[in-house]
């Protein structure tokens, strides 16, 4: 259900602008001496009336998403500020209890497929109405994003996430392809030690991000029941992870990888990492992906002519290996103010399915669009290129991390810095991590 089946498609399509409709009243009713519209009684918006707050975990946002803003503004002189803010996201949940706390919530915020983000359904608001993207996505991402509350998850674009590869220095190691099986991972590491190339740089003080989140459901991806297989151990039941072929195909990967770690990857932060191989001092970054073209365009912008988003070759079987890929998703909260909701639906839809949004996320922030309808740009850069390949490939999984709750993060962040930081034995590791889905299904964790 939940592998890439043609996610992006080739189709041309025409540019949509979209209006507030929702908040209309006749034009021209009444105008002040500047020729502006006034409020009328149908209730239109007077220019500048209406401020918005966004706020998503999106950090490679931050110096780019005024020029989608802008664009909007130009479009609709009811909207006043559009407040935008992308805070890490290890911080975010907490940043929105406190907005809930003292009843502010953003108007937009992140909310993704799954359960993780099950606790805040409630506050907010259906987009099946006054949503005008709504109507471009396909039956499955409508119920995907519908809940008790109605269709409220809206997919904005797709990251994918494996390893980047810099190729010119797998070139200077003799390579010409990269990995597809474990042992052509283990064989790569070896070469490009021998040349004296610094394989990885492991971001592992990162244990929400790239331990728990970007990497560690790799495992599940390669499954065909990723999705039934997660339930099951949801649900309790004993899924004998010391005999499961993934598991132990992932575990497998991971020996390799902790056997090429820089000297203190469990205390080194991602930044440290990207910076490193943005700089081209390492030749593979794991655990980051598609989202990373507008870092590298102002760290490094000649690694954009040889870099390379591919799987995490896991398996020795080739081909078996799925890229992981997250749906980018968001949602409208209810402010009651119906004026501020429906403006919130139209910024969204317009962030989701604009012509000047699909060229924002494509070619600028180098990120595959989630509306299928979308035209699929001839400059988008080679990273989600890869990605788009993959997926039509059906190489890519959904990643299952938006799945799991959110109760058993730390816990799970826990038990893989012990493992990577060798604390414990990979059996020990396996144990605890079955354990703390036995743990939920029994309440531990109420």
């Amino acid at each position: 259900m939940f592998k890439a089946k043609k996610v992006l498609s080739i189709l041309l399509a025409a540019a949509m602008v979209f209006s507030l409709a929702s908040c209309g009243g006749k034009p021209g009713e009444s105008q002040n001496a500047d020729g502006e519209e006034n409020s009328t009684a149908a209730g239109k918006p007077a220019n500048g009336s209406i401020d918005l707050v966004v706020s998503m975990p999106l950090g490679q946002w931050t110096d780019n998403f005024d020029v989608l803003i802008d664009a909007y503004k130009a479009q609709h002189p009811e909207i006043g500020n559009i407040d935008a803010t992308f805070p890490s996201s290890d911080k975010y949940r907490d940043l929105l209890k406190a907005g809930l706390s003292a009843g502010e919530l953003p108007d937009i915020i992140s909310l993704s497929y799954g359960i993780s983000d099950q606790d805040w359904f409630q506050y907010c608001v259906d987009l099946s109405e006054g949503c005008p993207a709504y109507n471009e996505l396909t039956p499955e991402q409508k119920q995907l994003g519908t809940t008790d509350q109605g269709m409220i998850i809206m997919p904005i674009y797709v990251e994918g996430t494996g390893i980047l590869y810099n190729t010119k220095l797998l070139k200077d190691a003799g390579w010409d392809h990269t990995p597809q099986t474990r042992d052509e991972l283990k064989k790569l590491c070896e070469d490009l030690t021998a040349a004296g190339i610094k394989p990885f740089m492991h971001q592992w003080a990162e244990t929400y991000l790239n331990l728990y989140n970007w990497v560690g459901t790799t495992w599940l991806g390669n499954k065909d029941d990723q999705m039934t297989f997660l339930n099951e151990m949801l649900s309790g039941k004993d899924m004998d992870l010391a005999n499961d072929k993934e598991w132990n195909d992932f575990l497998d990967t991971y020996e390799i990888l902790i056997e090429y770690a820089q000297e203190g990857a469990i205390a080194t932060d991602k930044w440290t990492c990207r910076n490193a191989f943005f700089l081209e001092e390492c030749a593979m970054l794991v655990g980051e992906g598609s989202w990373e073209t507008p870092n590298i365009q102002s760290t490094n912008p000649d690694l954009l002519d040889h870099v390379k988003q591919d799987v995490l070759p896991c398996s020795n079987e080739a081909g078996t290996n799925h890229l992981q890929k997250q749906t980018i998703a968001a949602a409208v909260t209810d402010s009651k103010d119906p004026a501020r909701i429906a403006a919130a639906k139209d910024f969204l839809s317009f962030i989701a399915s604009s012509e000047e949004a699909r060229l924002w996320h494509q070619e600028t922030m180098g990120s595959p669009t989630a509306v299928v309808s979308l035209e699929v740009s001839e400059n988008l850069p080679s990273i989600a290129a890869d990605v788009v390949a993959l997926m039509k490939d059906e190489k890519a999984s959904e990643s299952m991390h938006t799945y799991m709750p959110v109760e058993i993060q730390t816990d799970m962040q826990k038990n893989w810095a012990e493992f990577v930081g060798r604390q414990i034995t990979r059996e020990q590791f396996t144990t605890q991590y079955e354990q703390i889905f036995k743990d939920y299904a029994d309440g531990k964790y109420n």
